[in-house]
């Protein structure tokens, strides 16, 4: 007896399925020529218990690891020799394994389902296939569990593949009659026979054996060629015993496509380094260029509505599916270059991958919209309490997002011509049932913004929605200090007061402040107070705040920004404002208007409870609903909360009868605006409230210009 020579790595694999499979691997030699090239096949034989051959009276594990030293007609004497063995050792049936396998976590409970509803005659079970035909016609053979489990037995139609199927003794001598001389491959014949009827051959529907591919590795019986179809399976063993580590660097998938521009070096220098220190394996894809005109009139384009932006972000995933399908990939990951992503992205995918149900098309791992947690949840994710796979609702945006082959063949059927966006496309298709879309909830992928990372597509257009990752990788490995130098919001409007006493003071602090943090402001010039009635009441520094204010809504709405900072006067901020940001945008409500993040009124927090939501109540810093904040030194303003205000005061801005942070929280009190305070304050103010009142006696836990000294 002698040890095969079979790669380390799918021996580690093997041993591992065979061990928790409790299959026994003994090794035999053979005299045979032929046999002696391919070596080995292993078997296993416990006669007190079937049940750990899964009811068969044998497994043959094949090595089929070298296909540059086996020939194909050698394989088939090796497929032919397990059939004589059958015979010889008078089994009543045998499982025959490839040993580049994966196997469902639950196999014994399956199988022991299965065999009552096995017919007699049966000569060939197939565990595993390769084909979309499986259970495509005919209704499923009635079984005992009165259709309740997902596991259904098909009369064969065209599985192809040999990598997990099952020889009854009656099938092995008819096998050996047939292929006394084999020229074309095992599969096929087999397929044949299945097709012309000289074989009851059955399927189990969805697969319980599915083949690993590892890396880039083509398949043994046709090398550089994986135009078969492979499915994933519900609890992959490989996955339970951590041997997925080969598939980490490609997430599971069969390869990941990162789409970018050249142009954008910057963008991919970050992922490079990503790629790096997680251990992955990308390929950076090149984006059509919006001005390449040639290349935009590749399809035909319907809607002349469309930028050339979106023509060529369109183009581009298009030639991405076309590469999947000419490279015979199974799966893809595709990743538009201003991607970030979870820290522990490797395990969040090996969580939530086995869920997929076998016929997924499309796995949004990244989208752009609050509402794929109103999906349907799928089963079986007790064990995930945090991420889970919903069925898609509206997954808009293509920065994070897989495909399976299935997927992109009937993509490909519909994307000429171009009539819409590329997500809108996929939308709709999944709307119309045509493609099976599932979402990760919450997202695993964002798209990452700031001043000076705009869209490609639509560098104009910044409304859109902030959602913050629990763990960025970008953010751990230092990359993209640059998403939040504003905070999490589109912008940060500083208002110059040019005429308040101390207004050079002021603006120097604030330079040296934001050099420090990294936050970018943008200086807004205070509007004169000409365009109010003289008569106004209000005192003069009132008036120019009141109007002020009101353009910087009007700036939000008109930039079409999806939130703003709005600060103003001589303040402080918390040295730590940037990390306590990220972690107040995942509790902050998406119907949010106005956010407070600092204020007048000690008593913010004395009435109601705070916000529930992640880390909040560890957290040192609680979200409330906003009762009496006062004061307009530092708060945010959102999209919708600019128009509510726009809409509210535009009827008075001549003449207002009250200050500004008055009047807001009357619009608060009134319940027709959503209004949160942050307790305690991140920005404090360094002057007289209207009451009097000194403001400085709110003080924060790490004062910036304290730390920093910049007041000496």
């Amino acid at each position: 007896m002698r040890y095969l020579n079979i790669k380390i790595k799918k021996l580690s694999l093997i041993i591992a399925l065979a061990t928790f499979a409790y299959i026994s691997l003994w090794y035999f030699y053979s005299q045979q020529p032929l046999l002696d090239l391919f070596n080995k096949f292993s078997f296993h034989k416990n006669l007190e218990n079937d049940d750990m051959t899964l009811g068969f009276d044998h497994i043959y594990v094949t090595n089929v690891s070298n296909h540059n030293k086996l020939h194909l007609l050698q394989k088939n004497y090796v497929s032919n020799s397990i059939y004589q063995s059958i015979v010889d050792h008078n089994y009543k049936s045998a499982l025959i394994l490839e040993d580049d396998i994966d196997i469902e976590l639950n196999i014994k409970s399956i199988m022991t389902d299965i065999h009552p509803i096995l017919p007699a005659n049966w000569e060939i079970l197939y565990l595993g296939h390769c084909s979309n035909w499986e259970g495509s016609s005919g209704e499923p053979l009635s079984d005992q569990n009165h259709g309740q489990s997902i596991y259904k037995l098909f009369k064969s139609n065209r599985p192809y593949c040999t990598h997990a199927y099952a020889v009854s003794y009656r099938g092995a001598l008819k096998l050996l009659k047939k292929f006394t001389e084999l020229i074309t491959p095992i599969d096929l014949e087999l397929t044949k026979m299945i097709t012309t009827n000289e074989i009851s051959s059955y399927t189990i529907i969805p697969s319980v054996i599915t083949r690993c591919l590892i890396s880039d590795e083509s398949t043994d019986l046709y090398p550089g060629k994986n135009i078969l179809d492979v499915f994933s399976l519900k609890n992959s063993t490989l996955f339970s015993l951590g041997f997925n580590y080969e598939l980490n660097s490609t997430l599971g998938f069969s390869h990941i496509y990162v789409l970018g521009l050249e142009s954008r070096r910057d963008r991919r220098e970050k992922l490079e380094v990503l790629e790096k220190k997680l251990n992955l394996k990308f390929e950076f894809f090149p984006a059509v260029p919006q001005e390449d005109k040639k290349a935009l009139q590749e399809l035909e384009l319907k809607d002349p509505n469309l930028m050339p932006a979106q023509v060529a972000c369109y183009l581009s995933h298009y030639k991405i599916y076309q590469s999947i399908i000419q490279r015979g990939y199974d799966s893809a990951l595709i990743l538009e270059d201003d991607v970030d992503f979870e820290l522990n992205i490797a395990s969040i995918i090996a969580n939530t991958y086995r869920v997929l149900p076998s016929d997924w098309d499309v796995y949004y791992i990244g989208y752009c919209d609050y509402m794929e947690r109103s999906g349907y949840i799928l089963d079986g994710q007790s064990n995930s309490p945090f991420y889970k796979v919903h069925r898609s609702v509206m997954p808009v945006c293509t920065h994070g997002y897989a495909v399976s082959r299935a997927g992109i063949l009937k993509l490909l059927e519909h994307l000429n011509p171009i009539t819409e966006t590329v997500d809108s496309t996929i939308l709709r298709l999944m709307r119309a049932g045509t493609i099976n879309s599932f979402s990760l909830v919450p997202l695993a992928m964002v798209q990452w913004r700031s001043s000076i990372n705009p869209s490609d597509i639509a560098p104009e257009f910044r409304f859109h929605y902030f959602i913050s990752l629990q763990h960025s990788a970008l953010e751990h490995f230092g990359l993209i200090k640059e998403t939040n130098n504003t905070l999490g919001f589109n912008k940060i409007y500083f208002i110059n007061y040019q005429d308040e006493p101390g207004y050079q003071n002021i603006t120097e602090k604030l330079t040296k402040m934001s050099d420090k943090l990294c936050l970018v402001f943008t200086n807004f010039d205070s509007i004169s107070s000409s365009k109010i009635n003289q008569k106004n009441k209000l005192k003069e520094s009132q008036k120019v705040s009141y109007l002020s204010h009101y353009k910087v809504y009007e700036s939000i709405i008109n930039n079409e920004y999806g939130s703003a900072l709005i600060l103003e006067g001589d303040m402080d901020i918390e040295l730590r404002i940037t990390s306590i940001m990220v972690d107040i945008h995942r509790i902050l409500p998406t119907d949010w208007d106005i956010i407070y993040l600092g204020y007048c009124n000690t008593s913010e927090s004395t009435s109601g409870e705070p916000l529930p939501g992640n880390n909040n109540n560890q957290f040192d810093y609680k979200l409330f609903k906003s009762d009496k904040p006062h004061c307009t030194f530092a708060y945010a303003v959102s999209y919708s909360g600019a128009l509510k205000l726009v809409e509210k005061l535009g009827n008075s801005i001549t003449s207002p009868l009250k200050p500004l942070d008055i009047e807001l929280v009357n619009i608060i009190q009134s319940g027709k605006i959503n209004s949160y305070t942050l307790v305690p304050p991140i920005i404090t103010n360094f002057r007289k409230s209207h009451y009097g009142k000194d403001i400085s006696d709110i003080h924060l836990k790490n004062s910036t210009i304290e730390y920093f000294k910049i007041d000496e």
